[in-house]
């Protein structure tokens, strides 16, 4: 029982130490020279590495040249089995403001290892609350939208674009 305790303790503090020296700065510049080839650029950031996880503030995101917003507070943690990124105050372009309110408060996207064919996501802002789930196996996205007031007020043709649901909100399904 006690080399059960010492293998199963050994085998954590190396994973951990695994992680918190993993080049976690190195790895995000080279996914972002990546992302670079499918027309993302995210600029203007400084990546912080925090040990377990890394911080990446103010950061600038064009897609195909065209800016698309601003992330004030991103929050990366890899864990393995579960992985989780996190965003927080973002304002979008103003292009997008006919479309849906620009701020959003924050973003949590999540993946883990045991449910390896979803990545989920929960997100909050002044359209209201909504989650996300991506069927990766099936390529389908799954929307829930729970608007606020100004959604419904303002950004009413957006929601003609959803399905209403039983529950007074909105859901969106589509095929990728």
């Amino acid at each position: 029982m006690v080399k059960i305790a010492k293998l199963s303790g050994y085998i954590v503090f190396f994973i951990l130490a695994f992680m918190y020296f993993t080049p976690k700065v190195a790895l995000y510049y080279y996914g972002e020279t990546r992302l670079k080839e499918q027309g993302v650029i995210i600029s203007q950031e400084s990546a912080i590495d925090n040990g377990l996880t890394l911080s990446i503030k103010d950061a600038s995101l064009s897609f195909k040249a065209i800016e698309s917003a601003n992330i004030k507070d991103l929050n990366i943690a890899i864990f393995g089995i579960f992985n989780k990124i996190s965003l927080k105050d973002i304002k979008l372009a103003s292009t997008a403001s006919d479309f849906l309110p620009t701020d959003i408060k924050s973003v949590d996207v999540s993946y883990a290892l045991y449910d390896p064919l979803h990545v989920s996501a929960n997100a909050e802002g002044d359209f209201g609350e909504a989650e996300l789930d991506i069927d990766l196996l099936d390529r389908k996205l799954f929307l829930i939208l729970k608007p606020s007031k100004v959604m419904s007020k303002d950004y009413r043709s957006t929601l003609r674009n959803l399905r209403k649901s039983k529950d007074g909100g909105y859901e969106y399904a589509k095929a990728f």
